[in-house]
């Protein structure tokens, strides 16, 4: 008896390890051109009944691309993901040539500070008696005589011009000192953003439930395969027995006898399930339709992290563009205003030209003031998925062209949408369900093998010590349950309409995805064309500037005019810019659609 316990055992602790399925579809045979650029094409499947679309890149003389397909999933999403966040350690090659590359950029960034700044001082001089001299020597080339010291108009400007460039200054070496006390424990070194990634994605909460939410699948997928196996049942217990029956031969009419058993009873049961008409396969394809639906939610929650955190960052880096710009002017129209009412109280300016230029120093420095909490909104957002503050803006890289690879080399369909995928398993773990329902209007057949040993009295004997009965029993049932008040044909009505949803629900994912795909497409294609027609407009401005600057200094065009221009050609940087940070996230937002973020996170 013992031994044969055991041998049942061991058998029950043997495990059945389950790998999830993951799903497959179709191709497209018949692929049309759509729309078209100088690099990029469109395509849609022609193939009736299909709403797949892709875009590739054109091929470049000289360069062999090889064709890139969809990225494909990973039975185990996050591990080794972790792992390689934990024990990876960074490439030597790459630290150095990143370093290399940010101490070119800041000479770089350095030397064109320079240029501006010998710039600013020709066109716009400084509100001080001694620069101010200077340059009207330098521009009208001839010597202006001192402004006396009792003008009280000129020590009245005097002072309030220095009084707000202290109060500006104070604002902000405020604001630098209260952000490096509040954020001062965690103030970083930047770093590639690739390379910040991989942190942010295991820390974050979205992340984390998702993954365990794949666990309890896949845990809950192996508990399904159980039905296959052998159920085992072992029962220990002491029992009592009172067999009442009527009195027979020389007893009294009417006479009860009492048989009264007591002892030990022990026994095991072997049951196994022989056919079902397939209740547990269709259970099984359930359980694994859900869980590749877990791992599908998991992938999105990583693209949605990763997405949400280089928005957050390219979103920065254009607050930061725009404040930045904004300042610029709101300065130089500081600066020019000062020169001009120097110059209409020596009656050599118009007062209508010193209003026109008092107007646009308000506007630009209203303009500056909204920047300012444009930027706050974009630092908080940043600190908020990134979890650090970011200190020294200005020096944030920008994320690498080729983070993610090209706009697909090859065709790359819709359909590999993660969204769409959670979409179709729904579809999936409606039509199983609806097998499971289809199979309770079957019988099922089991098989029970038992065997039961019954001490003391209740073996028939009253010697408790040596007393014993052993049965064995061997049994095959066919259960069919015919009749249950309708509930199972109103239950197969019930998943059949689940089912029918799940297939509309899916086909308006597909055509709102196919949607949103074509819209990010023209999108991309439209900032990368406006990329070059902004690049030629600052050409334009820097030469008309230079021009302009060239008739002032002889002359014969106004102070406005040349604050003018230099605010179109600083406008017209800036807007170049982020134009290319626009271009940066349309493209990522492309990949998205296309289920191409996981390069960058695996």
């Amino acid at each position: 008896m013992k031994k044969l316990i055991h041998y049942i055992l061991i058998g029950i602790m043997l495990n059945w390890n389950v790998a999830v399925l993951a799903d497959s579809h179709d191709g497209c045979s018949n692929w049309q051109v759509v729309e078209e650029t100088d690099k990029y094409i469109q395509e849609t499947c022609a193939d009736q009944g299909s709403l797949q679309a892709r875009i590739r890149s054109k091929p470049v003389d000289g360069i062999n691309i090889d064709i890139v397909e969809a990225p494909k999933k990973k039975a185990n999403p996050i591990q080794e993901f972790k792992d390689k966040v934990e024990e990876a350690p960074k490439a030597t090659a790459k630290v150095e040539k990143l370093e290399k590359i940010e101490k070119e950029v800041i000479v770089t960034e350095k030397k064109i500070d320079e240029l501006k700044e010998d710039k600013e001082k020709i066109i716009i001089p400084l509100p001080k008696p001694k620069i101010e001299k200077d340059v009207v020597v330098k521009v009208e080339k001839k010597q202006v005589p001192t402004i006396p010291a009792k003008d009280t108009e000129k020590q009245i400007v005097k002072e309030q011009t220095a009084k707000e460039e202290a109060e500006k200054k104070l604002v902000e070496e405020t604001a630098e000192k209260e952000w490096a006390e509040v954020d001062a424990e965690q103030k970083i070194d930047w770093m590639q953003l690739h390379e910040m990634l991989p942190r942010l994605i295991v820390d974050n909460e979205k992340v984390k439930a998702a993954e365990l939410d794949y666990e309890s699948a896949v845990e809950t997928l192996k508990s399904e395969y159980s039905a296959y196996y052998p159920q085992v049942t072992i029962t220990i217990g002491n029992e009592w027995e009172d067999d009442r029956t009527p009195a027979k031969g020389t007893h009294p009419a009417n006479t009860i006898t009492h048989d009264s058993k007591q002892g030990i009873k022990k026994s095991i049961t072997i049951t196994q399930m022989i056919w079902d008409a397939g209740r547990t396969s269709s259970v099984i394809d359930k359980a694994k339709s859900t869980a590749q639906q877990a791992y599908y939610r998991l992938e999105l929650a990583k693209e949605d992290v990763v997405i949400e955190a280089i928005n957050a960052w390219l979103n920065l880096q254009k607050a930061h563009n725009t404040h930045e710009a904004n300042k610029k002017v709101e300065a130089n129209a500081k600066i020019t205003l000062a020169m001009t009412i120097e110059k209409v109280k020596k009656g050599e300016g118009s007062k209508l030209e010193q209003l026109q230029i008092e107007q646009q120093y308000r506007t630009y420095q209203t303009l500056s003031m909204t920047s300012r909490l444009g930027l706050d909104s974009a630092i908080q957002r940043f600190q908020n998925v990134w979890r650090f503050f970011p200190h020294n803006i200005g020096k944030m890289p920008s994320p690498i062209a080729d983070l993610l690879g090209l706009i697909p080399h090859q065709g790359t369909e819709v359909t590999n949408n993660t969204t769409l995928r959670i979409a179709r398993m729904d579809v999936e773990i409606a039509r199983d369900q609806l097998r499971f329902s289809d199979a309770e209007f079957k019988p099922r057949i089991d098989g029970k093998l038992s065997y039961t040993e019954k001490d003391g009295e209740l073996s028939g004997g009253y010697d408790t010590d040596d007393a014993q009965k052993e049965e064995f029993r061997a049994d095959v049932t066919l259960t069919w349950k015919i009749f249950g008040g309708f509930k199972n044909k109103h239950l197969k009505n019930s998943d059949r309409a689940k089912l029918n949803a799940a297939h509309n629900r899916y086909d308006d994912v597909l055509r709102t995805t196919d949607e949103q795909f074509k819209n990010a497409w023209n999108n991309y294609v439209l900032v990368e064309k406006n990329l070059e027609t902004l690049k030629r407009t600052v050409e334009i401005n820097n030469e008309m500037y230079q021009l302009t600057l060239a008739d002032f200094k002889a002359g014969n065009s106004p102070i406005m005019s040349v604050f003018g221009m230099k605010t179109a050609h600083i406008m017209s940087e800036v807007a170049y810019k982020n134009a290319q940070i626009d271009l940066q996230i349309a493209r990522y937002q492309l990949h998205k659609l296309l289920g191409l973020v996981n390069p960058i996170i695996q």
